[in-house]
């Protein structure tokens, strides 16, 4: 299972374009504070853990769920393949 990091998708479709925009509105909306730095990491790079803080605020700010920013790409399911019966001997 492969998680994408989406937040750079769904501030676009926010009309959100820069680490600076995001800030101010994390804390006029949500009252959040996070450095300039921290912000613009969590736009550039899939982070490797997210604080149920940060989380909620996000989507607070941006008026989305955990879903929006988090895309799930699932394998392709592998199903067991029956035997057939010259392989099992006959038997069932």
């Amino acid at each position: 299972m492969r998680i994408e990091w989406r937040l750079r998708k769904v501030m676009a479709s926010r009309d959100v374009w820069t680490a600076t925009q995001l800030r101010d509105l994390l804390i006029q909306r949500a009252g959040f504070e996070l450095s300039l730095q921290s912000v613009d990491v969590l736009i550039k790079r899939q982070p490797v853990q997210v604080k149920v803080a940060t989380l909620q605020a996000l989507c607070t700010t941006l008026r989305c769920t955990p879903n929006e920013l988090f895309g799930i790409d699932t394998p392709r399911d592998v199903s067991l393949v029956e035997l057939d019966d010259s392989e099992s001997g006959g038997e069932r």
